[in-house]
């Protein structure tokens, strides 16, 4: 009896032994899972040499300059012995054919205080997916070049870290040459954002530039438009000619203006003028065929002494007709430039 209990407490024994390394190991276990993944942060440094070839139908452009990437020395001499170069760690987002691209290392590494950095020259096509169309052609154009940790590291690398990538402005900058054909270099930054590292340029179009190229051939359009009138009323076909062709005109250089860029769900400043100038014109029009009518209708009435009094009453709506519309474009004009 006194050995069946003996069995009895032994057995209970190794069993709770068991229960407590199953217990111990299965809270080790837990804890080294809940160990916190070590964080590299890794500094992004942009100089912008060029920027060119900007399509705004494609809402692309072209740049060229250099990269910096730097991070503490002790992580990269272990990612260089292990063949991870920084640049595998990051990647361009909003970068258009990477294929046709130019990303390459100009230097060796850098001693940058406690960090080691390398810098890579990059010469590729963005997209930017932040312009606004609706102040064209007065807007600011905002062009964007955004960098991603993008980490792949081997599996010689036991504990890959979590990559952070951090904006170094002071080591960034953007060169005179950047300047764009009818756009001018406002301001630009670098800065976090979403996880990343983005730098913004901010253009803003040349006003004389801009007037030439749009404003001007609708300003000469709509000014032989408004001086339609000064004709005088008797000079009825002369006068009905003039707007079907100035309706025409407009048309033209609207779909001109307008393959230059790709198809909005808004209109541009430059449309609201175009619509405005249809309405002109029309209203003209419509204006020239009620003048035509009345004085035919007087003279076929035999009234040749009312026709005096009749050519100033039209005279008179028809400046109030060109006052109306020389105010209806100061107030777009206005409202456009509120929106630069």
């Amino acid at each position: 009896m006194r050995a069946l209990a003996r069995w009895t407490l032994s057995a209970l024994a190794c069993l709770g032994l068991s229960l407590s390394l199953v217990l111990a190991q299965g809270l080790g276990l837990a804890t080294a899972a809940a160990a916190p993944v070590a964080t590299v942060p890794i500094r992004v440094a942009l100089k912008v040499d060029n920027v060119y070839r900007f399509s705004s139908r494609e809402k692309t452009f072209s740049v060229e300059g250099t990269l910096r990437l730097s991070a503490p020395a002790a992580a990269v001499r272990q990612w260089l012995a292990a063949g991870v170069d920084p640049l595998d760690l990051v990647r361009f987002k909003n970068l258009v054919e990477p294929w046709n691209s130019l990303l390459e290392a100009s230097s060796g590494p850098l001693r940058l205080g406690t960090d080691l950095g390398r810098d890579y020259r990059f010469n590729g096509n963005f997209y930017s997916d932040e312009i606004d169309y609706r102040g064209y052609p007065f807007g600011t154009l905002p062009l964007q070049i955004r960098l991603v940790a993008d980490p792949s590291f081997p599996a010689t690398i036991a504990e890959p870290p979590r990559i952070r990538l951090q904006a170094d402005s002071g080591a960034s900058g953007v060169s005179r040459r950047s300047n764009m054909s009818g756009y001018r270099l406002s301001s630009w930054r670098l800065f976090h954002h979403r996880g990343g590292v983005e730098m913004e340029l901010r253009y803003e179009p040349i006003g004389w530039a801009a007037l030439v190229k749009w404003l001007l051939p609708l300003t000469i359009t709509m000014v032989v438009m408004l001086l339609t009138p000064n004709l005088r009323a008797g000079f009825s076909s002369e006068r009905l000619a003039i707007p079907p062709v100035i309706l025409l005109t407009l048309v033209f250089m609207q779909q001109s203006y307008r393959d230059s860029l790709p198809s909005l769900p808004y209109l541009t400043v430059l449309d609201e003028l175009y619509a405005f100038s249809y309405l002109v014109t029309l209203v003209f029009f419509c204006e020239f065929i009620w003048c035509a009518n009345r004085l035919d209708r007087l003279a076929s009435d035999g009234n040749g002494p009312q026709r005096p009094w009749l050519e100033r009453r039209i005279e008179r709506l028809e400046l109030g007709l060109q006052l109306a519309s020389l105010a209806g474009y100061g107030l777009l004009m206005l409202w456009a430039w509120s929106q630069r």
